[in-house]
C-alpha cells in the first residue's frame, strides 16, 4: 500500500510530514502560477494541522496508544476525535491553550501578531479548500505560506 497505508504517527513523525508538505507547498508557490495557489494554500493548512495534532499527541500521550475512544470520558472521546477524525483547526487549537500562551510570551511589545496569525489560519483554513472552484492569487498563497513558515518554528 505504501503511501496510502493507514498508520498512526508519533509527534516527531507528524512534524516530519509537516516539513515535507511545507516544502511541497513552497515548490508550488515558486512556480508563480495562480493555478498552483490553491494547492499551496491547502498544503500550508495541512502543515498546520499536522503540527497542531503533534502538539495534541504530546500534550495527551494516551492518544498515541488509544485504539478507540470506547470507555473513555466525554472529553477524552472528543480529544480522540480531534486527533484522528477532525480537521477543524479551531477546535484543535482550543484544546491547546499552552500554544497561545507561549506565543504571547515570545512577542515583544504585546502585539500578539503570531497569536493573531495562528488564530487567523485556524479559523480560515478548511479541508474543503481542496474542492474549491475558486482560484486564489499566488501572492495570497505566498503570504499564507509565510505565516505558516513563521509559525512552524513555534509549533515544534
Amino acid at each position: 500500500m505504501g503511501i496510502f497505508q493507514r498508520v498512526r504517527l508519533r509527534p516527531t513523525q507528524l512534524r516530519t510530514v509537516a516539513d515535507r508538505r511545507y516544502d511541497d507547498a513552497a515548490t508550488l508557490c515558486k512556480t508563480g502560477k495562480n493555478a498552483r495557489a490553491n494547492g499551496a494554500m491547502y498544503l500550508g493548512g495541512f502543515v498546520m494541522e499536522c503540527l497542531l495534532k503533534a502538539q495534541l499527541l504530546a500534550e495527551y500521550p494516551w492518544l498515541e496508544t488509544a485504539g478507540s475512544p470506547e470507555g473513555r470520558s466525554r472529553n477524552d472521546r472528543h480529544l480522540w476525535s480531534l486527533c484522528y477524525r477532525s480537521h477543524d483547526l479551531d477546535e484543535i487549537l482550543a484544546k491547546l491553550p499552552k500554544i497561545l500562551e507561549r506565543l504571547s510570551r515570545v512577542e515583544q511589545g504585546g502585539s500578539n501578531r503570531l497569536v493573531q496569525s495562528l488564530k487567523g489560519i485556524c479559523s480560515r483554513w478548511t479541508i474543503y479548500a481542496r474542492y474549491s472552484p475558486h482560484t486564489a492569487d499566488i501572492h495570497e498563497a505566498r503570504v499564507f505560506l509565510e505565516q505558516v513558515r513563521e509559525l512552524k518554528q513555534w509549533l515544534r
